[in-house]
């Protein structure tokens, strides 16, 4: 039976269970049974299985923002910032990595997805994108137009994703994704991270000076 933090318990439980059956094959009973409660315990929470993943969703944007708020803030020059900025999308912390696997297999299955939880995750990229132009404007000699920037960013967080994706989450099976927790630190242990993270801002301050 459940006692302090319900609400807790059951996102963290509901998050073990989506990320072992699926997405989509998991249902609030399947949930329920895993922590052993009635089903009635689960709906004072969440009305529906779709609003217990809007909560995940909106923390971890709630987490990314306060990120990015305080590396705006810091005494980082504009490459420090930059290089932070691509690390924080590959080091996860531990309390946060089963929602970021959750929103990985999400984002694959956006057609399958309900309009409010699409737009949730559209919101997670809009921030991101919103964050490093603030890192770019800010870079000696920078004068391109505020559509210039626009198709530059998209550009640069394109890059950032499908490498991310590449990386860290792509399986050659028929599973695709990883999500499995113990597997992905494996993959990020067999990364030499910072090397690779370095070669990467080179090449978008490159793109971003016309190579100077």
């Amino acid at each position: 039976m459940l006692k302090e933090g319900k609400k807790e318990q059951i996102l963290e439980a509901a998050k073990d269970v989506l990320l072992k059956k699926g997405i989509f094959k998991t249902r609030v009973e399947d949930i329920t049974t895993y922590l052993g409660i009635a089903k009635g315990s689960f709906y004072t929470y969440f009305k529906s299985k779709d609003q217990l993943l809007e909560e995940i969703i909106d923390r971890v944007y709630e987490i990314r923002e306060t990120e990015l708020e305080e590396l705006l803030k810091s005494d980082s020059n504009y490459e420090e910032r930059i290089k932070i900025f691509i690390i924080k999308r590959f080091v996860i912390s531990s309390d946060n990595l089963k929602s970021h696997l959750i929103l990985i297999n999400l984002t694959r299955n956006l057609e399958h997805l309900t309009p409010v939880l699409r737009e949730k995750l559209l919101q997670i990229e809009i921030l991101n994108r919103k964050f490093l132009k603030e890192i770019i404007k800010n870079i000696p000699n920078i004068n391109y137009s505020e559509d210039e920037m626009n198709t530059i960013i998209i550009f640069i967080m394109g890059g950032i994703k499908s490498y991310r994706l590449e990386r860290l989450f792509y399986k050659n099976t028929d599973d695709y994704f990883i999500s499995d927790i113990d597997e992905f630190r494996e993959r990020l242990r067999n990364i030499n991270l910072e090397k690779e993270v370095e070669l990467v801002v080179s090449g978008i301050l490159k793109l971003l000076t016309g190579g100077n």
